[in-house]
């Protein structure tokens, strides 16, 4: 027994990492150009008024951005050849919608888009082409939008000018999610979601409701488009659907600087994500020094004086985000209360057995992205 226990000291201390979610980030946030400034007072006026409108404060993402689709849905009637004016901002079209103006789905888009982003929820204008964008006549196009969910970890197709979401196998889907189901044969398995109490207001059955979206949108999957913006230039970003040939007129007349893809990458990509990078407080020896001091002659020798000389889990953690807007950063340990940082360092020793860690970015506007959990073993 003696013998047992000697061997068993002197085997080294593993750290292993056994479970995470910590990967790479993707800087391609940097391509989004938001509407508008989140620190302008604008953006806080906008804010005001919707909070003055709606109640949401005990809501979370999903559920929010469901709610203020149907809230920007029921500010105004639908009317394909009404515009506002020049420059109107979105709080400007609200406060004419509720006198009554009406406004079409590129208002729906837009106002919808600002709405969520003076919330803190990411979200951007999507334009869905016919293959016949170029030269066809008036109605090619049709204006929705996506929202980044931080619950998700997705992009969300919204459709705020009817209300609507989508649903495959109860996860929430992408324009793009939605144009490859229908690739595959599954274009009527998609579940289009729609909140009942609009039901209610407008007097329709989901049934009819989901039965003329479904044509409708049959006709946009030739292109997607999104707004881009590379090197302090903006453009629109187009994403190849069914359609082969690229464009430069849009129903015969002229376009926006557009850039096109085959790559869904380049359109669909996570966002607010942190990154935890572990370095070592106390770097071990150099392997002259650690041969030198344990006198080893062979890598047997090596491996049995490990334990003399293994590292130590002893971290200084830092953070990176790519979440737009960053404020700050929070931690916890284990089943522990969320800690704020003052800055992107935290001192971390993990302790004998498993040790969870979870990080994450938090926003301007108070809204927490997606959690970095790792989980290490150490013994």
């Amino acid at each position: 027994m003696m013998f047992s226990s000697v061997q068993e000291n002197t085997k080294p201390k593993k750290i292993v990492v056994i479970e995470s979610n910590n990967v790479r980030l993707d800087d391609k946030e940097n391509t989004i150009p938001f509407r508008v400034d989140i620190n302008d007072s604008s953006v806080y006026k906008l804010r005001d008024y919707i909070k003055s409108q709606i109640s949401i404060s005990t809501e979370s993402d999903p559920q929010i951005i469901f709610s203020l689709m149907e809230w920007v849905r029921n500010q105004w009637q639908h009317d394909g050849f009404s515009e506002p004016p020049p420059d109107a901002t979105s709080l400007e079209i609200l406060q004419l919608a509720s006198k009554g103006a009406k406004f079409s789905c590129n208002e729906y888009g837009a106002v919808f888009s600002d709405v969520l982003l003076s919330m803190g929820y990411i979200s951007r204008i999507v334009n869905l082409n016919s293959i016949d964008i170029a030269y066809g006549p008036l109605g090619m196009g049709h204006v929705a939008s996506e929202v980044w969910s931080n619950t998700m970890q997705k992009w969300m197709f919204i459709d705020p000018q009817f209300c609507i979401s989508a649903q495959h196998k109860g996860q929430y889907l992408s324009y793009y999610d939605i144009y490859q189901l229908r690739k595959q044969g599954k274009y009527n398995d998609i579940e289009f979601m729609v909140p009942s109490s609009h039901l209610k207001k407008i007097n329709q059955t989901k049934a009819a409701v989901v039965s003329e979206y479904r044509k409708f949108i049959q006709n946009y999957f030739g292109y997607l488009v999104t707004p881009y913006r590379r090197s302090n230039f903006s453009s629109l970003i187009v994403l190849m659907l069914d359609a082969k040939e690229q464009f430069l007129t849009n129903q015969g007349l002229s376009s926006h600087p557009l850039v096109f893809t085959h790559d869904p990458k380049d359109f669909y990509f996570p966002i607010n994500r942190t990154l935890v990078v572990f370095n070592y407080q106390a770097f071990s020896p150099s392997w002259s020094q650690i041969v030198s001091e344990y006198q080893l002659q062979t890598m047997d020798d090596y491996k049995k004086n490990m334990y003399k000389f293994a590292a130590k889990p002893d971290f200084t953690l830092l953070f990176q985000n790519n979440m737009p807007w960053f404020d700050h950063y929070e931690f916890k340990n284990e089943n522990g209360e969320w800690i704020p940082l003052q800055n992107d360092l935290v001192n971390w020793v993990a302790k004998d057995g498993l040790n969870t860690i979870h990080a994450r970015a938090v926003n301007v506007m108070g809204v927490c992205g997606p959690a970095t959990t790792v989980k290490i073993r150490y013994e």
